[in-house]
C-alpha cells in the first residue's frame, strides 16, 4: 500500500507541475497578445496623427492676400506700384492704407508721402465709393505743395481703386468731410483713379 500511495503522491505532484506550466504559458500568450494589441493601437494612433498633420492646411498662406500699393517716385513725377502681403481676414482697405503710412521698404519702391502721425480710422465702401477717414494729422501735418498734394491723393486713390469693387474715393477727417487738403485739389467730390500718375 505504501508504494502505491507514494506513486500516487508523485503522480499528483507531476500533474500539478504540468498544470502550473500550462497556466503560465497561457498567461504569457495572453500577455503577449495584449501587448501586441496595445502596440497595434499605438501605431494606428500615430498613423492617424501623422495623417491629420499632413492634411492640415497652411494657415499662414490662407490668411494672407497680395495687394498693390502706390508710392511716389523720387522725382514726384509718377507712382510706383509695389506688391505687399496683408492679412486677408481683417479690413483689407485699412491694411492697404496702413502700408502707405508704413512707407516703402527701400528707395526703389519710392518715398513716403503720408503726413507724419497720420492714422487711418476707417475705410467703408458703398456703391463702389470708398470713404477713407483719417486722423487730424493728415491735414495738420501736410507740408507739400501742389505736386505733393497730387502725389499724396493719387497714392491713396490709386491704391484703393486697385480693388475692383472701388471706383472712386471720398476723404473725411475724423468723421467730417474733407473738402481741401492743401488748397490745390478739390476733394468735395469722390476722386476717381488717377491713371495719369501711373
Amino acid at each position: 500500500m505504501k508504494p502505491i500511495k507514494y506513486l500516487l503522491t508523485i503522480f499528483a505532484i507531476i500533474v500539478l507541475i504540468m498544470a502550473a506550466g500550462c497556466n503560465n504559458q497561457n498567461t504569457k500568450t495572453t500577455n503577449d497578445g495584449n501587448t501586441s494589441t496595445v502596440q497595434s493601437e499605438q501605431q494606428s494612433q500615430k498613423v492617424a496623427t501623422t495623417s491629420i498633420l499632413e492634411d492640415k492646411p497652411d494657415t499662414q498662406k490662407q490668411t494672407q492676400t497680395e495687394i498693390t500699393v502706390y508710392f511716389p517716385d523720387a522725382n514726384a513725377e509718377k507712382l510706383i506700384a509695389v506688391k505687399r502681403q496683408i492679412p486677408a481676414n481683417d479690413n483689407k482697405y485699412v491694411n492697404a492704407i496702413n502700408e502707405l503710412i508704413t512707407g516703402p521698404a527701400n528707395d526703389s519702391e519710392g518715398f513716403t508721402i503720408m503726413p507724419k502721425g497720420t492714422k487711418v480710422l476707417s475705410v467703408n465702401v458703398n456703391n463702389n465709393i470708398a470713404t477713407v477717414d483719417f486722423s487730424k494729422e493728415f491735414q495738420n501735418n501736410f507740408t507739400g505743395g501742389s505736386t505733393g498734394e497730387i502725389m499724396l491723393v493719387g497714392s491713396i486713390v490709386d491704391t484703393l481703386t486697385d480693388f475692383k469693387e472701388i471706383k472712386s474715393v471720398r476723404f473725411t477727417l475724423e468723421g467730417q468731410p474733407l473738402d481741401i487738403l492743401g488748397g490745390h485739389l478739390d476733394l468735395t467730390e469722390p476722386v476717381s483713379r488717377m491713371n495719369d500718375l501711373l
